[in-house]
């Protein structure tokens, strides 16, 4: 299979590169011009930033877009690159996958898409973005639809990957904070966010399933057993040999990010994906 990606230096854009050039796939990675492609693939330099970038796509069969600004915290200042490269560029990607002739299309989304009333949060309930973020991704979702007409569409609600090589989010936090035996602060009375978790290795598994067989539609990606932050802490805890250091916030107890995973059961099994405790060790082992 001819497959085009985007993000392809990104955290889990790195492992699925790996894997599909393991597994066959002739590749194309799209990316700023002048950053170095991995060996096997081919690059195809263009910013996504630019409105005017997009001009053709090389011939292939499939466009897995994982790219996302890198500026995504960073609202309202970087609003327009947000917009640009989460919203805009997906919309010249369908549109340029159409006049090539692409035969399916996936789109890394996110479960911050759902609003945080809603639990567990299923693919059919209405979304209410909560920040600028999510509602760009929101609207790159709602861009698939009309395009499914030409080509299949699938996106993907990726609930909290994490493992080696991943900086500044919620489980890279927790690991600095037990290692340094610094506090780890939990909201609510128990064990703080209760959350959906995916390791990254599984979630470029995903990505690779859904270009080879055909998927259509949305699906939550994540492992079978939710968990929550101070689960998380212990867990690393142990490997570390360290007893965390747990401190309460006064604040209420955050609803839950657990996804239903009722329909990605239909095509995925989610309880052969990474455990907590294997995926930690593995973060551990492989990136710290």
């Amino acid at each position: 299979m001819r497959i085009l990606l985007t993000g392809a230096t990104g955290f889990i854009g790195r492992r699925l590169t790996s894997l599909l050039i393991e597994c066959g796939h002739e590749l194309f990675c799209l990316l700023r011009p002048g950053t170095p492609c991995a060996a096997g693939a081919t690059p195809f330099p263009c910013d996504l930033a630019s409105h005017t970038a997009i001009e053709t796509l090389p011939s292939v069969d499939t466009v897995i877009h994982l790219a996302q600004s890198h500026q995504y915290r960073n609202f309202p200042a970087a609003a327009e690159d947000i917009l640009a490269v989460n919203t805009l560029a997906t919309a010249r990607l369908l549109d340029r996958a159409r006049q090539g002739g692409v035969r399916r299309f996936i789109l890394a989304s996110t479960a911050s898409v759902y609003s945080v009333r809603c639990y567990p949060c299923q693919e059919d309930a209405p979304l209410r973005p909560d920040d600028f973020y999510a509602a760009t991704k929101v609207a790159a979702e709602a861009l698939l639809e009309p395009y499914a007409r030409h080509y299949l569409t699938c996106a993907l609600r990726l609930f909290t990957p994490y493992g080696p090589g991943q900086r500044n989010r919620l489980i890279p936090t927790l690991i600095e904070r037990v290692r340094e035996r610094r506090p780890v602060t939990l909201d609510g009375v128990e064990g703080g966010l209760r959350l959906s978790v995916t390791y990254v290795d599984d979630v470029a598994a995903t990505f690779q399933a859904a270009a080879e067989e055909g998927w259509h539609g949305t699906y939550n990606v994540a492992a079978s057993e939710p968990t929550c932050v101070r689960g998380i802490a212990t867990t690393i805890g142990r490997f570390l040999g360290v007893a965390p250091i747990f401190e309460r916030t006064g604040r209420p107890e955050p609803s839950p990010l657990i996804a239903d995973l009722n329909r990605f059961a239909t095509v995925r099994d989610p309880n052969k994906f990474r455990a907590l405790d294997e995926g930690i060790g593995r973060t551990l082992t492989e990136g710290h």
